[in-house]
């Protein structure tokens, strides 16, 4: 093979390679335009799972939780492990866009996760995000528990 075969041959290895790791690419993240028409913050979005036990009560477990969070501000929080859901509606901003409210506006059987049990079907729920990690906080009274869910594309490394 000649030196412009090794060439030609070695561009068209790495077009290929580029346009299978474009396949690949993580399109979940939203674009300037598409994050101003979302319901809910970017942050949020996507597919969650939760961590074994909630932040403020180790007695508690929460690791059966799935969250799936939609950009139309639709969401459905269910148990991964039997497939029921427990909460499923739309998440409404208030005007600070510092809490989020939870409706449950489905029609299905209501059932709040552990540590959640007297959380009504119009819930103020409390959240921080970053790209990988969603703390979501239910406040009754003087107590609070607050469900942490890793982001389900989070590397392993994040994760543990």
């Amino acid at each position: 093979m000649t030196a412009k075969g090794v060439i030609l041959f070695t561009a068209a290895v790495g077009a290929l390679l580029l346009c299978s790791c474009a396949k690949d690419e993580d399109t979940s993240s939203l674009t300037e335009s598409q994050q101003e028409q979302s319901a809910v913050p970017a942050s949020i979005v996507g597919e969650w799972k939760c961590q074994e036990t909630p932040l403020d009560n180790s007695e508690l477990y929460s690791g059966y939780l799935s969250l799936d969070i939609y950009s139309d501000g639709n969401y459905l929080m269910y148990d991964a492990e039997a497939g029921n859901p427990c909460l499923k509606g739309t998440i409404e901003m208030d005007d600070d866009d510092i809490d989020l409210t939870f409706v449950d506006d489905s029609g299905v059987d209501f059932a709040p996760p552990a540590g959640w049990e007297n959380m009504s079907k119009r819930q103020e729920i409390g959240y921080t995000a970053d790209a990988y990690t969603l703390k979501l906080t239910y406040t009754d009274n003087d107590s609070s528990v607050t469900l942490v869910f890793d982001a389900v594309n989070a590397p392993n490394e994040v994760k543990n």
